[in-house]
């Protein structure tokens, strides 16, 4: 029999916020027929490379643990990868093959924090790290970002004590799909310098730019700059679960430490789909990237027709709608579930300056968008 206690989880487990992506997600579960766009989930398959790879994989080689920081192999294509696409310049002992990209910022913050330290983070921004901060004792402290300016941040104005440990950037960004230009990129450096943070760059997105392409952080500030990247966006291998972290070599074996702990080490399937997904060609990519590209502009004119139009997105596949005009966001979103059958995520799951809006996923099919923008318009009394 067992005792009974006081408490039958731990205070950090009961504490951790849940992700409005994923609630949103749960109040369409069990309904046929909906709209999703409320989860990034490209609309495409895996390149056949990548499947064929892993395929093969199965049918010929015994599956065995790898390296905790990946197999070398994957680590010096994943260096090859970062120079000639990122102009970043990497050794194959500073790439981390991780679980996921969510993984590489798990890293990246547990090997930086101690309880109390605080971590900046966007407002709106990717709401996993602020559980991740909060897991590991750190104290999130937010700086906005606006519509107006384009959801770009203003390192100047960040607020910055003695206990502030990193800073966290987001570009191209989730949920905003802004993208930062050289220029800020290297605002962003020189305060993080002058203050002596770290500076995680989530670089998911990297390669899902429309008008210009994405500058990476660690050329400009390769002391104290952990780069997050990910397989899931550009080669449409979310359920894969791979991702990487570009670290300082003086922080390898840390990482190390802390991966081993946690997950041991990534799968050797999904390691051999990676390295076939590193050869598909550029235009494979960039014709994927073009679709992205169109229904960002078709969900552009259809928000100018009903006067909603306020930013264009220059990445990812995301845009956020501003619904608040409706009064209440949350029953905007219950609604479009409801009597559209459309998912989208309110604002709110992303930070509090973004209450009175919605993310949708711009990577479903075009008719799905179409459909879910009319919803949109038809909910707020515009159509």
């Amino acid at each position: 029999m067992v005792a009974k206690t006081d408490r039958d989880v731990s205070a950090m487990a009961a504490s951790l916020p849940r992700s409005g992506i994923r609630a949103a997600a749960s109040l369409a579960a069990g309904k046929e027929g909906l709209i999703h766009l409320e989860f990034g989930e490209p609309s495409v398959m895996a390149p056949l490379a990548v499947r064929q790879a892993a395929a093969e994989a199965l049918l010929k080689q015994r599956m065995v643990y790898t390296p905790t920081e990946g197999p070398p192999a994957l680590r010096q294509a994943l260096s090859d990868k970062l120079w000639r696409v990122n102009g970043v310049e990497a050794s194959p002992d500073e790439v981390f093959v991780t679980h996921g990209g969510i993984g590489a910022l798990y890293l990246a913050l547990a090997t930086l924090l101690e309880t109390g330290d605080e971590v900046l983070l966007p407002d709106p921004g990717w709401p996993n790290v602020v559980s991740q901060v909060l897991a590991l004792g750190g104290v999130p402290r937010f700086y906005p970002l606006a519509s107006e300016d384009g959801y770009l941040p203003d390192p100047d104005s960040w607020s910055i004590g003695p206990r502030t440990r990193a800073v966290v950037v987001n570009s191209p960004s989730n949920p905003t799909g802004s993208v930062f230009s050289g220029a800020l990129m290297e605002r962003v450096a020189a305060v993080a310098s002058h203050h002596g943070l770290f500076v995680i760059s989530d670089e998911v997105y990297d390669q899902i730019a429309y008008d210009a392409r994405p500058v990476a952080m660690r050329p400009l500030y390769p002391e104290r700059t952990l780069a997050v990247y990910s397989f899931s966006k550009t080669y449409a291998m979310t359920g894969w679960r791979l991702g990487y972290l570009v670290t300082p070599k003086n922080r390898v074996d840390a990482t190390k430490r802390v991966a081993e702990a946690v997950y041991s080490s990534t799968s050797m399937v999904a390691q051999e789909a990676a390295k076939a997904a590193l050869t598909v060609p550029e235009a494979e990519i960039q014709s994927v990237v073009a679709t992205y590209h169109r229904r960002r502009d078709l969900a552009l004119d259809r928000l100018r027709e009903w006067g909603l139009y306020r930013y264009t997105p220059g990445g990812a596949f995301y845009l956020m709608v501003d619904v608040s005009a409706a009064g209440d966001t949350a029953g905007v979103h219950r609604r479009l579930i409801e009597e559209h059958g459309v998912v989208t995520v309110p604002g709110s799951a992303f930070g509090a300056s973004a209450a009175g809006e919605l993310r949708l996923s711009l990577a479903a099919k075009d008719e799905d968008i179409g459909r879910a923008l009319d919803a949109v318009a038809e909910v707020l009394g515009l159509r």
